[in-house]
């Protein structure tokens, strides 16, 4: 399991507690790790019970006591509901050291279910305590207040004999002999239990100092326990924390504290208002509230205010913690940021409604055209009418063709099937005869300089892509600037590439975000055609040939879109 490779669980499972973990299979519980701590209170050094049942390594038919019965019933009881459960003390006989004898043994059992993951199925996690000693030196104690209690009572009855026989002395001078032997034997019997009541009590002070030992010693290892427990909860990711069987917050991680602050101590009202967003206060409040009358499992989106007091997607969810007696006591709770996953959302709903709108004007200009074509097809006076709405027609289905081109390319990048077709071709001739759409419309003038022999190995009609990409947005965005200016460098062992044109230029806000995935630059409230895609897909397919991607701007100054492609051969 992936689990016994993380260092943490390792060192949380390695320690000197006992501890198993079982496959949560009903009813065989197979056995899947154990430390070495298990291994030695269960007198398994050198045996191998790693794939066995726990009955097959532990028979209940030879173990005694009620812990036979108890055991699997808790165990069928925690992988059901998927709980933790705490034994109390239970006899359960296990085999000893010496091989065909049975142990005595009595113990203490832990029983955490961990949830199944992708990658993980459920497991038990046991933390077992062998307390036999403990109950042995509990019944030898109570056994000598048997004895003390037992020696008081022929104390008292020997006080009783003597004083009878004092008064008999008087009565009876004739006895008096006899009388005196039955008092040294009498003495001698009493030297003898005053012997065996300070033995007692030596024994009884050996066992106080041992079990004060025992109780030192458990107390430092809840401690630990308690420290581990901490250090885990503060490295994980997640915001945890608990509240007692009411929801009052006891206990927050250092990733809730760094994220939202510290809150014990506050009541709940301020709790509530002082964390989660107005607009999902109210909800949240009344599923809460229904979780803690009903005890059943919370899990709902909501917004809480961070430290800056920003207000940030979290899913939250959080299940009661039952007593021996399956009382709630406390509640356990995280918080996962979802913030970044719901604004991706958000993205993609834009993404389809400007889809959507994007595709549909120009389809709808294409079939207005269609439709007046076909009226018009028998009619000899609209000739001159037909041309203009054919060019109208083929703009149109140009216009549809780059976006549905856009979106498979996005298609292709998603399922990294975005495959080079490299040949060696010259940028100059390249960039001169790219950009024919814009060239026979006559309105912008496109033209090239710098090293018109440079060479490079790439796939052409991609680099064309990203050329004829990079005019489009001078043109959209620039359409005052009549000349665009394509620039070729050789730069060391690169090829620089620069389209350039006297545009408004681009606010520096803006710069980072230009080849971000569906971002589209508008200025001052004007809505552009386009997915937001174009640039996006023009630094995949540079960062494919192993080149680099930017843009120099400033306002009022006009902007320089450029790429680097290797003059070498890459390696895709």
């Amino acid at each position: 399991m992936e689990l016994f490779s993380d260092p943490l669980f390792r060192a949380l499972f390695d320690t000197a507690v006992p501890r198993v973990v079982l496959k949560a299979n009903i009813p065989d519980f197979t056995i899947i790790a154990y430390n070495r701590a298990y291994e030695k209170a269960t007198h398994n050094t050198g045996r191998d019970i790693t794939g066995m049942s726990l009955w097959e390594a532990y028979n209940p038919e030879n173990a005694d006591g009620e812990g036979a019965k108890i055991l699997p019933e808790a165990l069928n009881r925690a992988v059901i509901s998927q709980e933790s459960i705490s034994l109390p003390p239970f006899q359960y006989n296990i085999p000893s050291a010496v091989p065909g004898e049975m142990e005595l043994s009595w113990w203490e059992v832990e029983i955490t279910y961990v949830s199944a993951t992708d990658t993980r199925p459920a497991f038990l996690l046991t933390t077992t305590h062998n307390i036999t000693e403990t109950v042995l030196n509990r019944e030898r104690i109570d056994e000598g207040l048997k004895r003390e209690q037992q020696m008081d009572e022929e104390l008292r009855s020997i006080n009783e004999e003597l004083s009878a026989a004092n008064e008999e002395f008087s009565a009876a001078n004739d006895e008096l002999s006899t009388t005196v032997q039955e008092l040294n034997i009498l003495n001698e019997q009493m030297g003898m239990m005053n012997e065996q009541l300070m033995h007692s009590q030596l024994e009884l002070q050996s066992l106080s100092i041992e079990l004060e030992k025992r109780v030192e010693r458990r107390t430092y290892s809840l401690a630990e326990s308690e420290q581990q427990f901490r250090q885990l909860a503060d490295s994980i990711i997640q915001m945890i924390w608990i509240t007692d069987e009411v929801g009052n917050p006891e206990y927050f991680n250092q990733r809730w504290i760094d994220f939202v602050g510290d809150l014990l101590g506050t009541t709940i009202e301020g709790y509530w208002e002082g964390v989660f967003h107005p607009e999902d206060m109210e909800r949240v409040r009344e599923i809460w509230t229904h979780c803690l009358a009903t005890g059943d499992d919370y899990e709902l989106e909501y917004r809480l205010k961070n430290s800056n007091g920003e207000y940030v997607w979290v899913l939250g969810r959080a299940s009661p913690f039952l007593n021996a007696e399956g009382k709630i006591t406390k509640w356990f709770g995280t918080c996962t940021d979802i913030n970044e996953l719901k604004q991706l959302e958000e993205k993609k709903d834009d993404f389809i409604s400007i889809a959507s709108h994007e595709l549909k004007t120009p389809v709808t200009s294409l079939k207005a055209s269609l439709q007046l074509l076909n009226k018009l097809k028998d009619n000899d006076s609209a000739k001159n009418v037909i041309p203009p709405l054919i060019e109208q027609a083929c703009r149109s289905s140009e216009r549809v063709s780059i976006l549905i081109e856009d979106l498979l390319n996005m298609s292709r990048l998603n399922k990294d099937q975005l495959h080079l077709s490299k040949t060696r071709f010259v940028l100059a001739k390249l960039t001169e005869e790219c950009c024919s759409h814009v060239r026979l419309a006559g309105i912008y003038s496109i033209t090239t300089s710098g090293d018109m022999d440079l060479e490079v190995n790439a796939d052409a009609a991609r680099i064309d892509q990203v050329v004829v990409n990079f005019v489009n947005n001078a043109v959209k965005y620039a359409a005052s600037s009549k000349e665009i200016r394509v620039l070729i460098e050789k730069q060391g062992d690169m090829a620089k590439v620069s389209v350039i044109d006297q545009g408004p230029g681009i606010p520096r806000e803006k710069l980072p975000h230009l080849f971000e995935r569906y971002y589209r630059a508008g200025e001052d409230g004007v809505q552009y055609s386009g997915l937001g895609l174009g640039l996006y897909i023009s630094a995949e397919i540079i960062r494919k040939h192993g080149g680099q991607i930017g843009v120099n701007s400033e306002p009022g100054k006009g902007s320089t879109f450029w790429f680097t492609l290797p003059l070498q051969n890459s390696v895709e």
